[in-house]
C-alpha cells in the first residue's frame, strides 16, 4: 500500500530503500571527488531530495540528499565550507 506524507509525497514498501540509495549516491559522490577518483559528479536520483526539511518529507523528497551530502562533506570529510546551487522553482526551501 501507499502512505501519503504530504500532498506530493507518498511512500510504498520500496520507498525507504530507494530514498536511502538516493542519499547514499551523494555520499559516494563526495567520496569520489575528495579521494580524487572523479573531477565532477552528478547524481540523477529519485527521489530527488532537495525539498525535504530536517523534520519533514516534502515535494516528492523523503530525505534531503543535498543537505545530507553537504553535512557529510563538512562533518565527516572535514571540508570547511560547501556551496550548493539550487535552480528549482522552490529555491532552497528544504536545504
Amino acid at each position: 500500500g501507499y502512505a501519503r506524507l504530504d500532498p506530493d509525497t507518498a511512500m510504498n514498501p520500496y520507498s525507504l530503500s530507494a530514498a536511502r540509495r538516493a542519499a547514499g549516491a551523494g555520499l559516494m559522490a563526495v567520496d569520489a571527488l575528495l579521494d580524487g577518483r572523479a573531477v565532477n559528479a552528478f547524481c540523477a536520483v529519485r527521489p530527488c531530495g532537495h525539498h525535504a526539511t530536517s523534520e519533514q518529507a516534502m515535494g516528492f523528497c523523503i530525505f534531503n540528499n543535498v543537505a545530507v551530502a553537504a553535512a557529510y562533506a563538512l562533518e565527516v570529510r572535514g571540508l570547511a565550507r560547501v556551496a550548493i546551487v539550487d535552480f528549482d522553482v522552490h529555491h532552497f526551501n528544504g536545504t
